[in-house]
């Protein structure tokens, strides 16, 4: 703030001066970048920082920590360590208990009027709501003219890191990922923790297979197979990719296993028969 605090004082005081030669060379022996590229007025309004790299000239790019900006305002700081994060701007505002402590970055069209204004804001509700018991919240938004409020789009909370893309609640505990309508990908990979989440043992000796008469019991008593969830169990809780697949991989192999031992029914059948 020292630094910034000088520099305004040296906009004031070239400002008034109005000189008619450029800004000598700082106290670091640095010259002006800008000498001999505007107008002696353009010149007398530039504040270069005598402490450090600073420069905040009336016109063109302002720089902190640069004294060569690229851009409308340029920060930059030293690399740093690997212990501490190198925090170039810092937005805050007053703790609120309702959680409006909100500090953000608006892009907007520019429009002043409401019926044609758009705008992008990336803000964080770093105090969350003491009411409502909302976490902190890190969210990306958008409201165009039509709309009457912003719309949260993309959200990371403080609560287990969850993500949520769109309007969907985030009430169920377990999960990391929550999604609005669907997701569209060209491949989907879900990883298994440990072996025995597959089912290679069906083909072990030892499996329990259920013997068909009792499975045709089953089915007609549950109208289900064993282990598959029902249908209103699937649109409570939803369905477990991994699991899911593990279990219809279970009954392809169940099933494989039934057609082993009907076919070696049916040859011992059919070598029982009279050769014709």
């Amino acid at each position: 703030m020292k630094t910034v605090f000088s520099a305004i004082c040296i906009i004031a005081v070239t400002a008034l001066s109005a000189q008619s030669t450029p800004p000598p060379a700082t106290k670091t022996g640095k010259p002006n970048p800008f000498a001999g590229t505007l107008s002696e007025k353009d010149q007398q309004a530039i504040a270069v920082d005598t402490l450090g790299d600073h420069i905040f000239p009336l016109k063109g790019f302002v720089g902190i920590g640069t004294r060569t900006p690229t851009a409308l305002l340029e920060i930059k700081k030293g690399a740093g360590n690997v212990k501490d994060k190198n925090i170039l701007l810092k937005l805050s505002n007053e703790w609120a208990a309702q959680g409006q402590n909100e500090p953000s970055i608006m892009f907007s069209n520019g429009d002043n009027n409401p019926k044609n204004n758009s705008f992008w804001t990336i803000g964080a509700r770093v105090s969350g709501d003491n009411k409502l018991k909302t976490p902190q919240t890190f969210k990306i938004s958008y409201k165009g003219p039509t709309d009457p409020q912003e719309k949260e789009f993309f959200s990371i909370d403080s609560y287990q890191g969850r993500v949520k893309i769109g309007n969907v609640p985030t009430g169920f505990d377990g999960y990391k990922l929550y999604v609005e309508q669907g997701i569209l990908t060209e491949k989907v990979k879900v990883a298994v923790k440990g072996s025995a989440d597959w089912f290679d043992h069906v083909f072990e000796k030892q499996y329990p297979l259920m013997p068909l008469p009792q499975l045709e019991q089953y089915i007609q008593q549950n109208k289900h197979l064993p282990d598959i969830p029902t249908a209103n169990e699937v649109v409570r809780d939803g369905v477990d990719l991994g699991k899911m697949n593990a279990l219809l991989l279970k009954k392809v192999e169940e099933l494989t296993l039934y057609v082993i031992q009907l076919k070696k029914e049916l040859d011992e059948t059919k070598s029982k028969l009279p050769k014709q």
